[in-house]
Parts: structure tokens; C-alpha cells; sequence
């Protein structure tokens, strides 16, 4: 499985601090092995930290190049005096990539990921869609519909495999309630090139927004196009959407620049993957119908996992008759531990769970060991299929963060440090998505986020978390500062805020109403509608300030 972009974060500040942090880059990726060309057609400079992202970034278009980077990496003393298990435990993942890479199996078959760490079950009809959408270069647009908890955002567990192997990058935006146009257009640029400048939302000025971010949306398109690799833009979480955000047309717009753009050569073209796209929920385009391709996901049932171990051991090297054993018993103690009631995780995350448990068991049973007694024990354990509780260390980090749009994990402080320790990077890189690469620049998994509102003590505390980072927060509107003044007992007078603060405000409240103890905070609603009336009534107000 490859390795998630906050991963690369932290290979970038290797890089960074323990490679290029000298005054000739140049002669020492020469000395590190790396050819003349290969450093010619970088952009170096004087500056370490744009220097690892070039290297990086040239890097990640070859698994070969990316182990041979991490075997660099391994040669440099300071550094694997500090963090050379986790520089292993990096290149064993790429070099199970690499030997995958080079196999004969059909990859859209793939249902053991991550050298067995995760599994892919069934979804035989979406395998195919995503055959038929990388084959098609007149297919620009993949939507993954479905009820609740069948799966969709799961698709791009598989997405994220293929893509190594099939020449593409999946770039992930996960939408919220209040995600805006202006919000999502910019994510996706700084997914695309976090080391470009953000695209111009209003360059006119126009008295029309919507004209606006077609035009930021058409930017977006020209620089993926252009860009040495294949780009797959991934909106997740589409359902989660107000529907009536101007995000909707963002969407839509971003559809169809992807369509009038066409095919580009090499198959390089961009592509949107958009999962949880509901068809009660503004539609696409109707220009663009014939190159959609569609997929309903629909929730495991028993015979998935029948299918799933039947093939797992199959393959395996076992006796024909021990292969059927071995895959009844699985299927059997797999089922049974998924549908035991608990909390927490969703029942398709329990039941991939309970199947790696299952997996990992086979792959690392002693000799003469009972395989179904010690997966009936292993799954039979108390709180066996529940998420592997956070260190303090690393919870006191998700506290930290839970109140930040985003943050540099290397400047990160808790509350009471003088100084951040940059260990926010390591106890953070599970639990995060990138904004941007130079320097890191973070954002909290919204599930990571919500378990943080909670495990805050109260208000006092989530005052302190944000005190100690305001260095972290944007100009302008932010939800920090209006969660602050909440916080503090100065909350803003709603009527009298713009669109942009209103959203700020919106999202402000719903983290802070999770919060325990949390008091005196409005209903997020009455900051929807206004800003439902302030869009309405924008557009004349422009024409008047003409």
C-alpha cells in the first residue's frame, strides 16, 4: 500500500534535516548515489526545506525510486539513531509495493492490501467500473452512491492501491457540513501542487461569485492537466454537504472543465472520483452524462465473506481440501465477532477489521498451532475489534489540533510548552490529511476530530489548546478565533457577519457544541440561514458597491 501524503510529510523533513541541510545539494545527492541527470532536473536551491520537497516529489512517479530514497535515508547515522524503526517499517511497506508491482495478479483483484495489514472485500462491480474508467480515457468523472455504511468511502482504500500501480495519484478532499465553494476550490489546488500559489478566487473583481470560481475551477484543471503525472480528484464524504452550499456548483463546475479539457496524452487527463454522490443532491452537468461512470455500493453480507476467504486460500499454499477447511473457519468466527454489538467503529470497518485479524493470524501462525482455536480466541479477546486506544502523548496532540482548520505539526504546542517539541509530527502522521508540504502544513481526520471535541475536560481546557496555537491560524475569517470569542464569553453578533465569517462561525459551533460541558452556544442552524440570505442578497450588494 503506499504510503498517505502525511507519511511523505515526515520522509520530506528527513530529507530535509538530516540530507539536504547544506549549503551544495547538488554534491551530496551526488554522493548519495543519485546521477547527474536525475539532479539536473531538479530545483534546487538554497533553501533545505524546498530542496526535500523537489526530491521528494520527483521521487514518488517510481517505487524503485522511492525505496532507493528511504535506503539513502538509512545510510545517515543522526537519523537512524532516532527513527530508524519507523524508516524500516516505511520501506517494508514500498518493498511489498514493489514485489506486487512486478507479479503477474490482476490488481483490480486485489483483496489483501498492506502485505495483510488490510483487506478489500468483495466489490466486484466497483473493480470493474474502475477497470473500465482507467481503461476509457473519455471517462472523466467515477461516482460511488450508497446507503450508509455500505462502503463508499471504503472504494478509496482500493483507489489508493491501484493508483500505485497503475500510474495515477489519488488527491482526497473529504467534504463536511460547511464546506464552501472558495474552501473546497482551494483544498483541491493545494492537494494538486501545495507548492503553488492558490488559485485567484475573484481576479476581476466579479460581481458574480459563481463566475469566479469557474474561472479558479478552470485554473485548477489547466495546472493538473499540465502537471508529469496523473491526477484522480477525490471528493469524499459528498452526502455530508448542506445542500444548499454553493460547493454543489463548485462540483459541478469542476465536472465539466474536466470534460471540455478532453483527453490529454499518456493518459495524464485528471479524473474526479466523487463517493457518497446521492442522486436526491444537485446532479452533474447534463452534457457530461456519457462520460460518467457509476457505482452502487451496497453493505457485506456472508456470502462476501465466504467469497473473500474462499479465494484467500485458494491462492494460499495449502492442500485443496485444508483450503476449504481453513476458509470456512474464517468466514465463520469473521462474521460471528463482526456482528457482536458494540460501539465505535461502523459495521463495515469491524467486519475488515475482524478479516485482517484473520489474515495476520494465518500469516504468522507457529508451527503446529491450531489456526481456527487461536482466531476464535484472538477474535474472542474484549474489545477485540475496537480501535487500539491512542497513547496519552498522542491524544494530548488531538486535543491540541481538534480546534485548528490546520497546523504545522512541527510548531505544535500543547498547552504549558515554552517551546514545541515537533513530536506533534509523529503522533500525529495516523491521524491526519495534508494541506500543504513546505512547510507541513496538516488537518485533523474529522473522525480523529470529533473523538478529540469529546475527550476535551470542557471549555477551559479547548481555551487553552487554542491560546497556545493562535500563531497556527489564518488572516481573515476563522472558526478559531470565533470559537476563541465564544470561549472567552465575547461571541460575535451574528447579523452583522459576511458570507465567509458566517461559515467560519457555523463550523466554529458545531466543533463547539461537541465539546463537554460546553455552554451558551447557538444552534448551528441559525448561522445556516443567514448565511442562506447573505449568498442570496451578495451578488446586489456587489452590483451597489460598483
Amino acid at each position: 500500500m503506499p504510503l498517505t501524503d502525511t507519511e511523505w510529510g515526515v520522509v520530506t523533513s528527513w530529507v530535509r534535516d538530516y540530507l539536504l541541510d547544506t549549503p551544495d545539494p547538488h554534491d551530496r545527492l551526488r554522493q548519495a548515489g543519485y546521477p547527474n541527470t536525475f539532479i539536473g532536473s531538479l530545483a534546487l536551491t538554497a533553501k533545505a526545506g524546498d530542496n526535500a520537497a523537489s526530491l521528494v516529489r520527483a521521487v514518488r512517479h517510481s517505487i524503485t525510486a522511492q525505496l532507493n530514497l528511504l535506503d539513502v535515508l538509512l545510510t545517515l547515522g543522526d537519523l537512524t539513531s532516532q527513527f530508524e524503526p519507523q524508516v524500516l517499517a516505511l520501506r517494508a511497506r514500498l518493498a511489498d509495493d514493489e514485489r506486487v508491482h512486478v507479479s503477474d495478479q490482476d490488481h483490480f483483484r486485489a483483496g489483501v492490501l498492506r502485505n495483510g495489514a488490510e483487506v478489500f472485500i468483495d466489490r466486484a462491480q466497483l473493480r470493474e467500473r474502475l477497470r473500465e474508467f482507467l481503461a476509457d480515457p473519455e471517462k472523466t468523472v467515477l461516482v460511488v452512491d450508497g446507503e450508509p455504511d455500505s462502503g463508499r468511502s471504503y472504494s478509496y482504500s482500493l483507489i489508493r492501491y491501484l493508483g500505485q500501480h497503475c500510474g495515477f495519484r489519488p488527491v482526497r478532499v473529504t467534504l463536511t457540513h460547511t464546506t464552501t465553494a472558495a474552501q473546497l476550490i482551494r483544498q483541491i489546488a493545494a492537494r494538486l501542487n501545495p507548492e503553488a500559489d492558490p488559485p485567484q478566487l475573484n481576479p476581476t473583481p466579479l460581481n458574480d461569485p459563481l463566475s469566479a470560481h469557474e474561472w479558479a475551477v478552470q485554473q485548477i484543471v489547466t495546472r493538473a492537466t499540465a502537471a508529469p503525472e496523473a491526477f484522480w480528484i477525490v471528493l469524499d464524504e459528498c452526502d455530508r454537504l448542506a445542500s444548499t452550499s454553493d460547493a454543489w456548483d463548485a462540483i459541478g463546475q469542476l465536472a465539466r472543465a474536466l470534460f471540455e479539457h478532453g483527453p490529454a496524452p499518456e493518459g495524464i487527463a485528471p479524473r474526479l472520483v466523487l463517493l457518497g454522490y446521492p442522486a436526491t443532491m444537485p446532479q452533474l452537468p447534463y452534457e457530461i452524462r456519457k462520460t460518467v461512470c457509476r457505482d452502487t455500493a451496497r453493505i457485506l453480507g456472508r456470502d462476501d465473506v465466504d467469497d473473500f476467504f474462499r479465494t484467500y486460500f485458494t491462492q494460499a499454499p495449502v492442500p485443496p481440501a485444508d483450503a476449504v477447511r481453513l476458509a470456512a473457519a474464517s468466514a465463520a468466527a469473521v462474521w460471528e465477532a463482526a456482528q457482536a454489538p458494540a460501539s465505535g467503529d461502523s459495521p463495515m470497518r469491524r467486519l475488515c477489521t475482524a478479516a485482517e485479524t484473520a489474515v495476520g493470524t494465518w500469516r504468522s501462525l507457529p508451527p503446529g498451532a491450531d489456526y481456527a482455536d487461536l482466531l476464535h480466541r484472538r477474535l474472542g479477546a474484549p474489545a477485540a475489534l475496537e480501535p487500539a486506544a491512542p497513547s496519552e502523548e498522542r491524544r494530548a496532540y488531538r486535543r491540541a489540533a481538534c480546534l485548528l482548520v490546520r497546523f504545522e505539526p512541527d510548531t505544535l504546542r500543547l498547552p504549558g510548552e515554552p517551546e514545541p517539541s515537533g513530536r506533534a509530527q509523529q503522533e500525529l502522521v495516523d491521524d491526519c490529511a495534508t494541506i500543504a508540504t513546505n512547510p507541513p502544513v496538516w488537518t485533523l481526520r474529522d473522525d480523529v476530530r470529533e473523538a478529540a471535541l469529546a475527550d476535551l475536560p470542557g471549555p477551559a481546557a479547548a481555551r487553552r489548546c487554542l491560546e497556545a496555537n493562535l500563531a497556527q491560524v489564518q488572516a481573515g475569517p476563522a472558526p478559531e478565533r470565533i470559537a476563541l470569542a465564544y470561549l472567552s464569553g465575547r461571541p460575535p453578533d451574528a447579523r452583522r457577519l459576511d458570507a465567509d465569517a458566517l461559515a467560519a462561525a457555523q463550523q466554529a459551533v458545531m466543533w463547539l457544541s461537541r465539546i463537554p460541558g460546553a455552554a451558551g452556544i447557538p444552534d448551528p442552524g441559525q448561522f445556516q440561514n443567514l448565511l442562506e440570505r447573505v449568498r442570496l442578497l451578495q451578488p446586489l450588494r456587489r452590483l451597489l458597491e460598483e
